[in-house]
């Protein structure tokens, strides 16, 4: 198997979370939370880490809303600026906020991470990806 990068992505209206993950070892880590110019940014990171794969959350749990529509808006605009050979997976996002949220205070009460309250969302996106890692990678 060749060495691969996959990149998670939790996409926010106001911010959206990346994390890097590389198939040889099978484990997430949160990279960073942009703020905007979400596509040019993703981008970046795809050239600097040569990412075979974009896994993005979506809240396949819940009712559809405007945020099941800004998804779909969001990951056509992403197919039309990047290479055909990175395969664009959309991954159920269920409960990965919320476990960020605890694995964020968790982090930040003993001391691990100073970031503000509420940049938490590279942590939902390193949660999605390992969540698809975890059901796609075999060993």
């Amino acid at each position: 198997m060749l060495d691969e990068f996959y990149l998670g992505v939790d996409y926010g209206h106001k911010k959206t979370g990346l994390a890097i993950a590389q198939n040889i070892i099978k484990k997430s880590r949160p990279l960073k939370v942009l703020y905007n110019d979400y596509i040019l940014e993703i981008n970046k990171v795809l050239d600097e880490w040569n990412i075979t794969k974009i896994i993005i959350g979506y809240p396949y749990h819940t009712e559809e809303s405007k945020i099941h529509d800004d998804i779909k808006s969001f990951i056509e605009d992403l197919k039309s600026s990047i290479s055909s050979s990175i395969e664009i997976i959309v991954q159920d996002e269920q409960l990965s906020s919320e476990s960020a949220k605890a694995s964020f205070a968790e982090m930040r009460n003993h001391g691990l991470i100073k970031k503000k309250n509420s940049d938490y969302d590279d942590i939902s996106a390193s949660i999605i990806l390992q969540s698809w890692i975890n059901e796609n990678i075999i060993d």
